[in-house]
């Protein structure tokens, strides 16, 4: 049997620079460019559940690096995302917002490949009006800010509710009523719009 080394303590500090996570470099991504004028086909039955989607801007300084969207990724985008018959524009914002926030950035070309989001053609038709990539969110927030004169009349198609998450979905519709007819540009995330009652 060999001797047991004795081993010390390492001295607290020392083990507490060792615990701080320490940032790992990351190689830019490669962009690539595959685009088409053709608009994306209707949903194919045969397709399942599309996989979540993923930050398509990855930041690098000052500059940002956007990866295109190919046809299959929009089609699951417009199947996750596309607002429900039966669904009101605000409960569709804020499970957009659930879904999307800010991670799913376009530019005008993908936008209009998505197709009819919303099923209304003034928000559908706004949504590509902005040349320049920005987050589906804000193209979204946008529209409805140009089809909706107000919040008021956003707020006409909830409905009464009578369970605690019930009423919490009705708190984050008010919140995100409140954002889109907000003038502050810097409060996009209805999680931290406080609601006037």
């Amino acid at each position: 049997m060999k001797p047991s080394a004795k081993l010390e303590p390492e001295p607290e500090s020392a083990a507490k620079a060792d615990s701080k996570p320490k940032p790992l470099a990351v190689a830019p991504a490669k962009k690539h460019t595959v685009k088409t004028d053709r608009p994306v086909d209707d949903d194919d039955p045969r397709e399942g559940p599309s996989p979540k989607s993923e930050l398509k801007a990855s930041s690098t300084g000052s500059e940002a690096n956007i990866d295109s969207f190919s046809l299959k990724d929009l089609r699951g985008l417009r199947k996750d995302y596309r607002r429900q018959p039966d669904e009101s524009i605000i409960s569709w914002l804020v499970r957009l917002w659930d879904a999307a926030g800010d991670a799913t950035i376009l530019d005008s070309t993908e936008a209009s490949h998505l197709g009819s989001l919303s099923h209304d053609p003034v928000i559908d038709q706004e949504m590509m009006r902005e040349a320049s990539p920005c987050s589906l969110w804000i193209r979204v927030l946008g529209s409805v800010a140009e089809r909706y004169l107000c919040a008021d009349d956003l707020y006409m198609q909830q409905t009464p509710w009578k369970t605690i998450e019930q009423g919490i979905q009705r708190l984050r519709e008010m919140a995100v009523a409140e954002m889109v007819f907000s003038d502050d540009i810097n409060t996009r995330n209805p999680d931290l719009v406080y609601v006037h009652l």
